[in-house]
């Protein structure tokens, strides 16, 4: 299955047999790398410091080989210096506070624009399988908060729903505007709510202390994207959040779903019924040695996360993230093939030593 093809028939691409998703990522990666490799001069001599072409990336297990671009490059104002693309061909800047909440700006060319908005979009509809509903849509008004620009991400759910609606949960959180809203769409066939964990978690506790409860209905989801991490501390476990959405909402544990994102990448892991997030099929998820970047780790282990994206074409798409996670390349039971991904966060001091370090050591490459 060719690239074009994959984005545009994401439900069979995501359900295709094992044999066919590994073939069809390594001809997708093989091509992404080639096309920077011969355009990226930059990146090209990376390349050969390693002695790496594409021409050694013959199969799937040759993907690991890729060499790879610390997303550290994009909060270091060295984002321009890495373009593959001409600067006068860059769209959109897409900009977010990131893991470590120093701002990281990546920008897309009309080509990864385009491609990117259709694959997210049709992962989004094979996942949440929206095509009418409605949906509150939380978002924070402060431009230092995670959730300021999730509008842009809003804005490729809301052609799927029936009706939709904005409401800010700044401080203080006025619930009378949400809840209206959500009131006002009782009987529809779905009410979902869409935001930043922390967005959605001030939701859930300004209800309880108004002794407000919800049924939002067994079709009704809720949707987070990104900035978990940054307040763990107020947000507690996943398991502790998704029984105050069921107590309050209505919503049952597979109604709730997160979605992995990078901003430097076009990656978007989202979570099935099951809750496994699901790598999108022209990504590749590799696990990486925290003190070593350049090896792989077999699945299952934890390590950095490196995602190959094969849809970039403004810049090498091949980043090593901060992130640590796991990889799982197990049947799941939703009927998906391909990777799952298991985002943890560098809690431990000396786990972020050794993750920056291995993140410089790359960093320094490139400089």
């Amino acid at each position: 299955m060719d690239l074009n093809t994959m984005l545009g028939m994401p439900g069979e691409a995501l359900r295709t047999t094992r044999t066919e998703w590994r073939q069809s990522l390594t001809n997708a990666v093989q091509a992404a790398f080639a096309f920077h490799y011969e355009r990226n001069d930059l990146y090209r001599a990376q390349c050969d410091a390693v002695r790496v072409c594409p021409h050694d990336i013959i199969g799937y297990n040759d993907l690991h080989r890729i060499p790879l671009l610390p997303a550290v490059v994009f909060k270091q104002g060295a984002g321009q210096q890495i373009l593959t693309a001409k600067a006068a061909d860059i769209e959109i800047e897409v900009r977010s506070a990131g893991s470590s909440g120093v701002p990281s700006v990546s920008r897309r060319d009309a080509m990864t624009f385009t491609r990117a908005s259709v694959g997210t979009l049709g992962c989004f509809r094979d996942f949440f399988e929206l095509s009418n509903g409605t949906g509150l849509f939380l978002y924070s008004s402060k431009s230092d908060d995670a959730g300021f620009r999730m509008p842009k991400v809003f804005d490729l759910l809301t052609c799927t729903l029936d009706d939709y609606s904005y409401a800010t949960h700044n401080r203080p959180f006025d619930i009378g505007e949400a809840l209206t809203q959500l009131r006002s769409w009782e009987g529809a066939k779905a009410r979902h709510i869409i935001g930043t964990p922390l967005a959605i978690t001030r939701l859930i506790k300004v209800l309880e202390l108004e002794s407000i409860r919800m049924n939002l209905g067994s079709r009704s989801l809720i949707i987070m994207f990104g900035g978990r991490h940054q307040y763990t501390r107020y947000l507690g476990t996943r398991d502790e959040f998704d029984a105050e959405a069921q107590r309050i909402l209505g919503v049952g544990r597979c109604g709730i779903r997160d979605v992995y994102s990078m901003t430097e990448s076009t990656m978007v892991a989202i979570e099935c019924e099951y809750q496994r997030k699901h790598v999108p099929h022209w990504c590749y998820a590799s696990i990486r040695d925290s003190s070593n970047p350049a090896v792989e780790l077999d699945p299952a282990r934890t390590g950095m996360i490196a995602i190959l994206d094969a849809l970039n074409t403004a810049y090498p798409g091949f980043l090593l993230s901060d992130d640590i996670g796991e990889v799982d390349e197990s049947d799941c039971p939703c009927g998906r093939t391909g990777q799952t991904l298991t985002v943890r966060r560098p809690y431990r001091a000396a786990e972020r030593g050794h993750s920056n370090a291995g993140t410089a050591a790359i960093a320094n490459g490139w400089a």
